[in-house]
């Protein structure tokens, strides 16, 4: 009965019985009615249709455009129209997909006049990181009465541009102090006990040390024991996994496999803060990502993955890892741990530092931290340290 008693079918009836009143009263009142309401209704058939006339959408520049996640962005579309009737409340759809999720963002525009094209998509925002790509472009129209919701959909080929939508770091403090790994490109000088080419300091030879570290021909010059420290170079390093999240979480910004996206990129941050060199291996597949520049967009393009797509991208982590080198496994909360217990088992034998950083969704529903709970505990039993992170 609902799908019967539409507007456009009410108001006929309406318009019908008023003319079957009008002419079997002879009421001038009642043709007035009639008329009134019959104008009525052809205006709200007629003009949401007149108003999409003429319209046409180009792109004001092309190329891809790089936005942070809630950031308000151009799009570079303008809307154009070629007859001299306006148009007014127009909604403009923009549809947009990456890795076969789709969305889809409103904006309407009050009113489009001859010779002054609107620019839209100035206060586009995209909710969850992403590279999208613009794949449909919709116009809708219900002015005056909304009666009729005139559609209009423009040709394939004003759809050509894309945004990189690059996660929104999350705030990490990080647990554990950065350690210096033996790297012979880095930055960073240590020193330490044994033999190199740089001899970094002499120091007196403590009661109970080692013989073998006494410098005798130094000794010898002094007339005391005294210990030699030589000088080696090394760099703060950084080797990062992250779960990408799978449907129904790609693409929710309150899920916590989007969360863990951001907290990785929080973790980037920090890292690069403190001179570290990352390493980012993508858990789906791909050459591990080691330029600072390309961290952000290569979370903002990562590809859901699956827990065994996840041991592998440690395993390749755990062949190239360094003595020194710390390592941080970044997951949502909603993992399961059994699959993080693999994961974890690939650094069990190696000589790095291991965080475990669980991300709950921006809800910080009661369920999530639970889970992450139960997660760091597991996490814990491996001798592994934890970081947990809501925003």
């Amino acid at each position: 009965m609902e799908r019967l008693l539409t507007r456009s079918r009410v108001l006929i009836a309406f318009c019908g019985t008023l003319l079957l009143a009008a002419l079997n009263r002879r009421d001038p009142m009642v043709y007035g009615m009639f008329l009134f309401l019959t104008t009525l209704t052809v205006l709200g058939f007629v003009l949401p249709w007149l108003s999409l006339r003429g319209m046409s959408v180009r792109l004001k520049n092309d190329g891809v455009a790089e936005v942070q996640e809630g950031a308000a962005c151009d799009l570079g579309l303008v809307v154009e129209r070629s007859v001299r009737w306006p148009a007014f409340m127009v909604d403009v759809e923009t549809e947009w997909e990456w890795a076969g999720h789709r969305m889809v963002l409103r904006q309407t525009v009050p009113v489009i006049r001859k010779g002054a094209a609107p620019v839209l998509g100035r206060l586009a925002r995209f909710p969850c990181r992403g590279h999208y790509r613009l794949v449909a472009v919709r116009l809708a129209s219900g002015f005056p009465l909304g009666l009729l919701q005139a559609r209009r959909s423009m040709p394939q080929q004003h759809t050509g541009i894309a945004v990189h939508v690059l996660p929104r770091p999350q705030a990490v403090h990080w647990p554990l102090p950065w350690s210096v790994s033996p790297d012979a490109s880095g930055t960073l000088a240590t020193r330490h006990t044994g033999q190199s080419f740089e001899l970094g300091m002499l120091r007196e030879y403590q009661q109970g040390e080692s013989v073998g570290r006494v410098s005798w021909r130094a000794s010898a010059r002094l007339g005391e024991l005294v210990i030699q420290h030589f000088q080696q170079m090394g760099a703060v390093a950084l080797r990062l996994v992250v779960h990408a999240p799978r449907a129904p979480a790609l693409g929710d910004p309150r899920s916590a496999g989007e969360q863990a996206v951001r907290l990785a990129a929080g973790v980037c941050d920090v890292a690069l803060a403190h001179g570290a060199k990352v390493t980012l291996y993508p858990a789906a597949g791909g050459a591990p990502v080691q330029d600072a520049t390309l961290l952000r967009q290569a979370l903002a393009s990562a590809l859901p993955s699956s827990p065994a797509q996840l041991m592998e991208a440690c395993a390749c982590l755990a062949a190239d890892a360094r003595a020194g080198e710390q390592i941080a496994l970044v997951v949502p909360a909603d993992l399961a741990i059994p699959d993080l217990q693999a994961a974890l088992a690939q650094f069990a034998r190696l000589p790095c530092t291991v965080v475990a950083c669980i991300a709950l969704g921006p809800g910080g529903a009661a369920s999530h931290r639970a889970s992450a709970a139960l997660l760091a505990a597991a996490a814990g039993r491996a001798g592994v340290a934890t970081l947990v992170e809501a925003p």
